[in-house]
């Protein structure tokens, strides 16, 4: 993975939270199951679309689209071992490298504001803007990008598939129960953002890599 993924930076505000988080989600990244799983999330999000993205737009996605089934998977399982749909599991031994400045990326991101930030927080319903878009706004493919997708999660279809690969995601997840480490009360408003924006990030990025 090029990059730390945006909900590992968010939940890093509160050790409590960010530790069983990232233990929750090694035990199924470690876990063979898991890409079939994952697999499966990554075929349902084709979103078959008309729009063809110039190769910038690929090359900007290209590492979003590898890794959001994963983290779709994550973050749906984080919220079910927090909803106490699978009980609490002892946490196994953290086993943590010694803390170190993060390697670089390549892949970059525009921090400052964008002039289609706020229509995609608004389509979106969050308060953040998934480093997704901020990636391909850095390399100045956004506007490309969303123009080609963005309306699709306006229109009633658009509507179904997110809510499709919603209940796919807990579906998945659900074959998981042995991996419940968190319960970070404090930070369910946090979760909450990430499980309305990864499904709709993953049929963006699937729709901006396709070829």
């Amino acid at each position: 993975m090029p990059f730390v993924p945006a909900i590992f930076k968010a939940l890093a505000r509160d050790p409590g939270a960010l530790e069983p988080a990232w233990l929750q989600a090694r035990a199924l990244y470690d876990d063979p199951r898991a890409a079939e799983a994952t697999a499966r999330l990554a075929e349902r999000a084709r979103p078959g679309l008309a729009y063809r993205p110039s190769p910038a737009v690929r090359a900007a996605a290209g590492p979003f689209a590898a890794d959001l089934p994963s983290l779709l998977l994550v973050v749906t399982s984080l919220g079910l071992s927090l909803d106490g749909v699978h009980p609490l599991r002892e946490r196994p031994a953290p086993s943590l490298p010694a803390p170190a400045p993060l390697p670089p990326t390549p892949v970059g991101e525009l921090r400052e504001e964008h002039p289609l930030y706020a229509e995609i927080r608004k389509v979106y319903g969050t308060e953040h803007v998934p480093s997704l878009y901020k990636a391909l706004a850095a390399d100045g493919v956004l506007e490309e990008a969303w123009a080609g997708i963005g309306p699709f999660f306006d229109d009633p279809e658009g509507g179904r598939l997110v809510a499709e690969l919603e209940a796919a995601a807990e579906r998945e997840a659900r074959a998981f129960p042995e991996y419940a480490y968190f319960a970070a009360e404090e930070a369910r408003s946090v979760l909450a953002q990430f499980r309305v924006a990864l499904p709709r990030n993953l049929v963006f990025a699937t729709a901006a890599t396709a070829t």
